[in-house]
């Protein structure tokens, strides 16, 4: 279990620090652009119906958030088997 939360955490990481280089965001942390914790990632998907490849957290709570940090559709079945 906190091996996966590793990579949440790593995976967060990286695609915050992408968007501070991209002039996208200011948040000063992960947890500030995304608007949660790794603790708080159930699990991600790597493919999602009618868009392709990407990176999707789903949250315990049911919520989908790309990477991005934009919420998206929570709808299970347009995303390919969850990783978590």
């Amino acid at each position: 279990m906190n091996s996966l939360r590793g990579v949440f955490n790593d995976l967060m990481r990286k695609h915050h620090r992408q968007g501070v280089l991209l002039g996208h965001t200011t948040a000063s942390t992960p947890e500030d652009y995304f608007g949660f914790r790794p603790s708080q990632v159930a699990g991600i998907h790597f493919h999602k119906t009618g868009i392709g490849e990407g990176l999707w957290f789903r949250l315990r709570c049911g919520r989908v958030v790309d990477e991005v940090a934009m919420a998206t559709c929570r709808d299970p079945d347009l995303y390919d088997q969850a990783a978590g």
